[in-house]
């Protein structure tokens, strides 16, 4: 197949014990968008999805977000690969695309949804979009809010952008919003007409908030996720 390649693991990075930072470098340059996902891992014939964690990088290199699976043998595999190991990949494939930008945009990332959602948040920023921007991350706990600082600089730098991190199960050194993540949206908005909402999270977060969205006025083409 001509979208299969091998990525060279160039950095390793634990966000946390279970949240892993891929960046690989390709064998040949690989053009992609934000938005966009891999198929991953060790043969052709055992792939698994990941998002894209950024938009196209200058470097050429690929990342990933990925969170380990319990009792996934193939997962803790993953886990144990070392700079300079080799992985197999196919794509890059198409997830969600970015739409015009005229309307105020939310961004709604449950976990290591996170990932396609800052790409995508990267993608608009370098395209100097000047909409008010709201970046929603919900995360079970604050430590796995693992780029909670760098999205703390990138709110400091863009006067358009609005970070709210939530956390669902806070402890008390959690000073920040609680709760679900899309429950904070529906308290933070009585209506969500003429918004557009990039939505990327655990499928039953996802599937709830689509219901309580649309009926709160968000149009149905006005949800990429």
């Amino acid at each position: 197949m001509s979208d299969i390649h091998t990525l060279k693991v160039v950095h390793l990075e634990h966000f946390t014990q279970d949240i892993i930072r891929l960046l690989m470098k390709p064998d040949l340059p690989i053009r992609y968008a934000a938005g966009q996902y891999i198929m991953l891992g060790f043969q052709v014939d055992d792939l698994k999805p990941f998002s894209i964690a950024a938009a196209p990088r200058e470097d050429g290199l690929i990342e990933c977000h990925i969170r380990r699976q319990v009792d996934s043998e193939w997962m803790s595999q993953l886990f144990a690969v070392e700079v300079g190991d080799t992985l197999v990949m196919q794509g890059p494939k198409d997830q969600m695309t970015i739409l015009p930008a005229h309307n105020p945009i939310l961004f709604v990332a449950g976990g290591t949804g996170f990932a396609p959602m800052k790409a995508l948040l990267d993608e608009l920023l370098r395209q100097n979009v000047e909409v008010p921007m709201h970046f929603y991350w919900g995360a079970r706990q604050a430590d796995e809010l693992y780029m909670h600082e760098t999205m703390q600089e990138l709110e400091r730098q863009h006067a358009n952008l609005l970070y709210i991190p939530v956390v669902s199960e806070a402890n008390k050194t959690w000073q920040g919003l609680t709760g679900l993540v899309h429950q904070q949206v529906l308290k933070d908005y009585c209506s969500l007409e003429n918004k557009t909402v990039y939505m990327c999270g655990p499928w039953p977060m996802v599937q709830t908030a689509k219901v309580d969205f649309a009926n709160i006025g968000l149009a149905p083409n006005a949800l990429i996720s």
